[in-house]
């Protein structure tokens, strides 16, 4: 049985700016004389929507997928099936003109500024670059955009003529955030944003996105492992394991009554602020470890690590279904409907923190 996965849409939204439906990205490893000896199923039918104003969390273990989805979006991995649309254009397997008319919608900010930036181009030649590109500015405007974009992300106008290696880490994110701004994109890729800053200005960049989603009503792909940056920014929430979807809702629902046992272990591993409750509380302590994506297990892929596990578990790939006693709060789990009602049973107790 073959999981059906529908993207949950809130109601009184219209098209989204980005579709994915049922997103399989496979990379062919180990050829040996013309002949391939492995497939790893990177992302294996994956779906969700995004729409205009919001911000789409994509969470999970390193390895799940969810970098894969980012950079298929943005096509720089191809596709092996599935669809993807932007601003309701199939870009699946576009290529050449198609290709970068898709791209000036869909912008990517990358985990490390430091290498995304190229070291020998001034700030200003980095901005200037796409407007280039995409021929959106005339050659005597080109000036005055780059310090309009500077000054959409908090810096000094005189930034336009030093060089990335003269900025703190901060700073270059702040740059790569301004070019991907430089086209006016319908959709933003966050993939890993503040993973390499400092602490002290991980909440800086993150309130930075908010204020310019406010004003621009981008849609946002967020992608972290850091919950609790995905908690700050995000509308929604996607969560990933070993490349399959294993639930979809809204922050509120994910964080206050996750459903899935794989996202429930991922909260219980968050730190509370409180001392006297991170005292006190308990961890969902998972046994084994994650299977390799090149022979990820039968029926459902975190069974083998699953404490309410069945034996159809083994046998079936759960569908992705909407849990009825909820609404907009999609889960591909067996036992969802008993997940949420049963709460105070044997369920409870097979899953509570150890």
């Amino acid at each position: 049985m073959s999981a059906t996965t529908t993207p949950v849409e809130p109601a009184g939204i219209d098209t989204p700016v980005l579709a994915v439906d049922e997103l399989r990205v496979h990379f062919p490893v180990g050829r040996s004389l013309g002949v391939r000896r492995g497939l790893v199923k990177a992302v294996d039918g994956v779906s969700f929507a995004v729409h205009r104003g919001e911000t789409l969390g994509v969470v999970g273990e390193s390895g799940c997928g969810k970098s894969t989805v980012g950079m298929a979006v943005q096509g720089l991995v191809p596709v092996t099936s599935g669809r993807i649309t932007v601003a309701g254009r199939d870009v699946s397997r576009a290529r050449g003109r198609s290709r970068q008319a898709a791209r000036r919608q869909t912008q990517m900010i990358f985990q490390d500024p430091t290498s995304s930036l190229n070291a020998r181009m001034t700030v200003g030649e980095l901005l200037e670059e796409p407007l280039v590109v995409h021929q959106l500015v005339r050659p005597a405007q080109r000036r005055a955009r780059v310090l309009e974009l500077l000054d959409q992300v908090h810096l000094p106008r005189e930034a336009a003529d030093r060089y990335p290696h003269e900025f703190s880490g901060g700073q270059r994110q702040r740059v790569s955030i301004a070019r991907a701004l430089a086209v006016d994109p319908e959709l933003i890729v966050c993939d890993e944003p503040i993973a390499s800053l400092d602490l002290s200005v991980r909440a800086q960049i993150l309130n930075l996105l908010k204020e310019l989603q406010r004003e621009t009503q981008l849609a946002l792909l967020f992608i972290s492992h850091d919950l609790a940056a995905v908690s700050h920014v995000s509308d929604r929430v996607l969560v990933m394991y070993l490349g399959k979807a294993m639930e979809l809702t809204t922050r509120e629902r994910v964080y206050d009554e996750p459903v899935h046992p794989y996202t429930r272990a991922l909260l219980s591993a968050v730190p509370v602020p409180d001392p006297d409750v991170e005292r006190s509380r308990q961890r969902i302590i998972l046994r084994g470890e994650v299977p390799s994506p090149l022979e990820p297990p039968s029926g459902c892929v975190f069974r083998t690590r699953c404490p309410v596990a069945l034996p159809v578990c083994a046998e079936e790939i759960p569908a992705w279904t909407e849990v009825a006693a909820v609404g907009h709060h999609d889960v591909a789990c067996h036992r969802s409907e008993e997940l949420v009602t049963d709460l105070s049973g044997q369920l409870a107790d097979d899953l509570a923190p150890r």
